[in-house]
């Protein structure tokens, strides 16, 4: 036989045991289960449901809860449905716990569901916020009425709204939640205290020593007043625009070598707390050098055959945009050959010294060859047929040459027919995918 099992607090053997009494009065079950007896907690596939009862719900309507259920009053109960049911209800976050009960009678199985609901906001209030509106407030937060109160949602909404008001250059705001926290609390209330617009007053630099503070602010975002000439154009000071600008100055230093240099920043106020004169503190360190260069996982070639090639050598100062143009050279070298999802990844090794060694981990991968050459472009067949022209030889059954993948998708945009702005919809790219059919060459002369 077919049974619901669920899990919770054990009830009484509605399905009828060895030793459960022998009730044959209708009646008398129909009481017995309006008192809370004999309430099981399994029911028979099959049985009709003659009705299903609600216990518990304070705010959520029982209408609601019933209209989620797809086990209702008159349809034959099925544990699976009901299963779902329950995994529905849980779904909506509106309750804590769902206990079901079951009663089978002569009329069919009677259905209690006994739920603790969770608390509910009725209410998002915000007090002292002058500059920003409540709706751009209640957007951000993200809680509003009718979601369930918890308080590490009330938190998030907190710190959300910090955000906010930082990236609006409020940086010295305080928000204090004065209701919604304590249990038994309904309403959600933030009191806030946006404190001033803070603005940059001048920017400086100490500790830099291999480059000058000049280009050091040409690499950051943020702007002074310029002895005085914007005091107020341009120069908003976010803490979160100034972290990202610490951030970037320290990428700046790595990509030359610097792996040691640390910056930090920090604020000197005027009386009245809105103007900012604001330092950088670097500390550069050492500039590492390269050790030596290495190949790994080279097959079709010799690395001896293309290190000569290679932007890096042993002994220089390391350079960011040299290894990435290393990078590029292989996967190019590769792809030329139709490794065209060659994949080479640059890994450095920390030695001594204030050394490194630089190694190329290079996946080879098959040669392919063009199964099908498709042209996707909303247009006439004409626009089609001068897409086609660009691609010159890659054409089906050819191996497909990176770098001339590459030069056809500049000519397709050079053709100027198509769009160009991303903003404005999608650019001329070609794309290649391993399509079920597609070959790669293995064994080609070399």
């Amino acid at each position: 036989m077919a049974t619901a099992q669920m899990g919770g607090m054990p009830g009484g053997g509605g399905g009828g045991g060895d030793n459960a009494p022998a009730f044959s009065d209708p009646k008398f079950i129909d009481k017995l289960y309006e008192a809370g007896g004999r309430a099981g907690r399994q029911a028979t596939d099959g049985v009709p449901i003659a009705s299903v009862r609600i216990e518990g719900n304070k705010t959520i309507s029982e209408n609601f809860i019933l209209s989620t259920m797809q086990s209702r009053e008159d349809r034959s109960f099925d544990k699976e449905t009901f299963n779902r049911d329950i995994s529905t209800l849980y779904r909506t976050n509106l309750f804590r716990k769902i206990s079901p009960y079951f009663s089978e009678t002569p009329e069919g199985v009677h259905i209690r569901l006994i739920v603790e609901e969770r608390p509910i906001v009725r209410q998002v209030i915000f007090r002292g916020n002058e500059r920003l509106e409540d709706r751009m407030l209640t957007k951000h937060a993200g809680i509003q009425k009718g979601d369930p109160l918890e308080p590490i949602t009330i938190n998030t909404a907190k710190a959300r709204l910090i955000e906010l008001y930082q990236d609006k250059n409020m940086n010295q705001v305080d928000i204090q939640v004065v209701s919604g926290l304590k249990p038994g609390d309904r309403d959600v209330e933030f009191i806030i205290n946006e404190g001033p617009v803070e603005r940059i007053n001048t920017i400086q630099f100490v500790g830099n020593h291999a480059f000058g503070s000049d280009l050091l602010k040409a690499r950051i975002k943020s702007r002074d007043a310029r002895g005085g000439i914007t005091s107020y154009i341009f120069n908003k000071a976010s803490d979160n625009k100034l972290d990202a600008d610490r951030d970037a100055l320290m990428a700046y230093y790595r990509s030359l070598g610097y792996f040691d240099a640390r910056v930090e920043y920090r604020k000197e106020y005027n009386s009245r707390g809105d103007f900012i004169d604001l330092t950088f503190v670097v500390d550069e360190g050492q500039r590492y050098t390269i050790k030596s260069v290495s190949i790994a996982g080279t097959k079709r070639y010799e690395p001896s055959e293309l290190l000569p090639y290679m932007k890096l050598k042993a002994n220089d100062p390391f350079l960011q945009l040299n290894k990435s143009y290393d990078e590029k050279f292989l996967r190019d070298v590769y792809g030329a050959q139709g490794h065209i999802f060659c994949d080479v990844v640059g890994e450095l090794v920390y030695q001594p010294g204030n050394q490194v060694d630089v190694i190329y981990n290079v996946g080879e991968g098959d040669v392919y060859r063009a199964s099908e050459v498709r042209v996707r472009i909303d247009g006439d067949h004409t626009k089609e047929r001068v897409a086609m022209q660009p691609l010159d030889k890659i054409r089906p059954g050819s191996i497909i040459n990176g770098p001339a993948v590459d030069s056809a998708e500049r000519r397709l945009r050079y053709l100027n027919i198509f769009n160009n702005d991303p903003s404005q919809g999608p650019i001329p790219s070609i794309k290649i995918d391993r399509p079920e059919g597609s070959y790669p060459e293995d064994d080609l002369d070399r």
